[in-house]
């Protein structure tokens, strides 16, 4: 999963117009800042990136579709990351507070509407889930689910974003971005095991008396 290409699609679902949202590192945001001067009234920043940890121990091996004799292996467990984006109102004009708070309320009503989405293994395509839905079945082996989760914060965790944010409060809402899957390592093949023999012994496998039972099992 490619996060610029991911971010940039998001943008593209909520605002296809592209005069609403732009994203921004907000802890460069300053008010004297005169060489910031968007006519977005949304600015849009990553503020944390973690790892799921209810996704870890992950299997390397995953079933290859083209040829069922074989199984693909990862050189490395894939990661699943947990991407916490803000959405903050910004206007440097005073007389645009209102405007900002209706663009803030379109990401409210959008993500209220929709809260999980695919995203397409080459990069090229997030999609919401009313159009999953439109898909055939061997289209949809290509997409990888991601869902967005509303963050309630309280007065003291709210003073304590701002600050490591270093910037003043802005009007905003934040969201859990998860699942953002990362797996870029090399991939081998290797043959599925079809054929298993088994010897089963009393005591001593060395002693053929001892022997109670063999046999071959093909799966």
């Amino acid at each position: 999963m490619n996060l610029r290409k991911l971010i940039e699609l998001l943008c593209r679902l909520v605002d296809p117009v592209g005069t609403m949202i732009e994203t921004v590192n907000i802890s460069t945001i300053n008010d004297g800042d005169e060489f910031f001067d968007t006519s977005s009234p949304i600015i849009l920043s990553i503020v944390n990136i973690e790892e799921d940890r209810t996704m870890k121990n992950q299997t390397v091996y995953f079933k290859n579709n083209e040829n069922q004799d074989q199984i693909s292996r990862y050189k490395n467990p894939t990661q699943y990351f947990v991407l916490s984006l803000l959405f903050a109102s910004y206007n440097k004009a005073m007389n645009k507070y209102l405007d900002g708070i209706d663009k803030l309320n379109h990401i409210l009503v959008f993500f209220q509407q929709h809260n999980s989405f695919f995203y397409k293994d080459d990069h090229s395509e997030l999609i919401t889930l009313e159009n999953f839905h439109q898909k055939t079945e061997s289209e949809k082996q290509n997409y990888k689910r991601v869902t967005m989760e509303i963050v309630s914060l309280g007065t003291e965790q709210l003073n304590q974003m701002w600050s490591y944010l270093g910037s003043k409060y802005m009007p905003s809402v934040l969201y859990k971005m998860r699942l953002c899957e990362i797996q870029e390592s090399q991939v081998s093949e290797e043959g599925i095991i079809t054929k298993v023999r088994l010897h089963l012994w009393e005591n001593n496998k060395n002693n053929p008396a001892g022997e109670i039972e063999s046999g071959e099992f093909q799966g």
